[in-house]
């Protein structure tokens, strides 16, 4: 929230919609990060320790300990989403300070629609993390392939965009690289798809179809990711 006041102090004329931009940015950042690390904390160390034998010597099914866990960490995600949220949107009150911007940012239910998507985001790398935990032995694996799985995702689609241009270096590699992302978009999921910030920044609100399918994209792919991942750990032998 520092670098979001800061950052709007290099703007004249649109301070509020700038410390909201960078501030969203900084919540999708900072989310992933506690995501990541909490999905160690809460499972990967907990295996690595052997301190899971614990919680499964208990009479209940493996799915639960990991599907618990797993809510567990989507609660404590929303509560830091909506905390970084209310700090958010106390900066961009302070930033505005009573300025009237050309364009208004929109800070009632288009904020908080926008935080929703990124919670989605989360949840989405949540449960990816949790799938590469099930079959880890390690409680570095997790962190470092979800990290990688959510860049890859929040890259696609810019990537995708890019390539499909009519810019003369679009038009020199896409011969090389867009036959690679077209395959990649039938195993991740276009996670920028959940970023609609210009909604809460312009007030242009997507199409009912831009904000229906890539919740049904993110809800669908979490849904396998956690089923492949209670499916493994129920296997999983041990030692």
């Amino acid at each position: 929230m520092g670098g979001a006041y800061l950052a709007a102090e290099f703007s004249g004329r649109q301070p509020a919609t700038v410390a909201l931009d960078v501030g969203l940015s900084a919540i999708r950042i900072i989310g992933l990060l506690l995501v990541l690390f909490w999905t160690q904390e809460l499972i990967a160390r907990e295996v690595e320790r052997r301190t899971v034998f614990s919680a499964l010597a208990y009479p209940a099914p493996r799915s639960a300990y990991l599907l618990g866990r797993y809510l567990g960490l989507l609660l404590l995600t929303a509560a830091a989403v909506v905390l970084l949220g209310l700090l958010l949107l106390g900066t961009v009150h302070v930033v505005a300070g009573g300025y009237a911007q050309a364009q208004m940012v929109h800070l009632g239910k288009e904020l908080w629609l926008t935080l929703l998507y990124n919670f989605l985001d989360l949840a989405v790398v949540a449960a990816f993390a949790v799938f590469v935990t099930s079959l880890s032995t390690t409680p570095l694996l997790p962190f470092a392939l979800g990290l990688a799985f959510a860049v890859a995702g929040r890259s696609l689609g810019p990537a995708l965009e890019f390539l499909l241009g009519n810019t003369d270096a679009a038009k020199q590699i896409a011969g090389t690289y867009q036959p690679i992302l077209d395959a990649v978009r039938w195993i991740l999921p276009d996670l920028s798809r959940l970023d609609i910030r210009p909604l809460t920044l312009y007030g242009q609100w997507p199409g009912s179809e831009a904000m229906l399918w890539p919740a049904v994209m993110a809800l669908g792919y979490l849904a396998i990711l956690l089923a492949a991942a209670v499916l493994i750990f129920n296997r999983r032998e041990f030692a």
